[in-house]
């Protein structure tokens, strides 16, 4: 070994420095290991996850009762920048489509159920003005924790 180390290590920097690494390599193995014991679980099991590309999605989304009290909407940008509402049985669902003035170059988007539908879903989100798609996170209207001026 002298020969081939002699001019990176000298006496017992070789030696430390290969326990330095296994240590470093422990304590790696060490954490993928704690890591892949944590897992996420979801909260509600009648979590609906939707793609909503045109009306009919947007009708279908927004009117049918699933039995679930939230939904996540992936949404095409230009179905609720076209769509000023929805029609149901239950009534009307007004769609607004609007930029944020408190932050430039987002828009916000709100979904509010007909009036007196208590199961009716209120839906919000907000994106970057360029993208194509936007989350809307739904949730029962009788759920909210406080009601707010439409």
């Amino acid at each position: 070994m002298a020969g081939i180390f002699d001019s990176c290590y000298e006496g017992g920097d070789l030696v430390f420095s290969i326990l330095s690494n296994q240590r470093v390599g422990l304590a790696i193995l060490a954490g993928f290991i704690l890591s892949g014991q944590v897992q996420a679980k979801p909260v509600n099991k009648n979590l609906n996850l939707m793609s909503v590309n045109n009306k009919a999605e947007m009708t279908r989304a927004i009117c049918m009762n699933s039995g679930a009290t939230s939904k996540l909407l992936i949404t095409k940008m230009a179905v609720v920048r076209r769509m000023s509402s929805v029609k149901c049985h239950s009534g009307e669902a007004m769609i607004r489509y609007r930029e944020d003035s408190s932050d430039p170059g987002h828009v916000l988007v709100n979904i509010d159920p007909p009036i007196g539908n208590g199961k009716g879903l209120d839906c919000d989100g907000k994106a970057d003005i360029g993208l194509h798609y936007i989350g809307l996170n739904c949730l029962q209207s009788n759920l909210e924790s406080t009601a707010h001026s439409k």
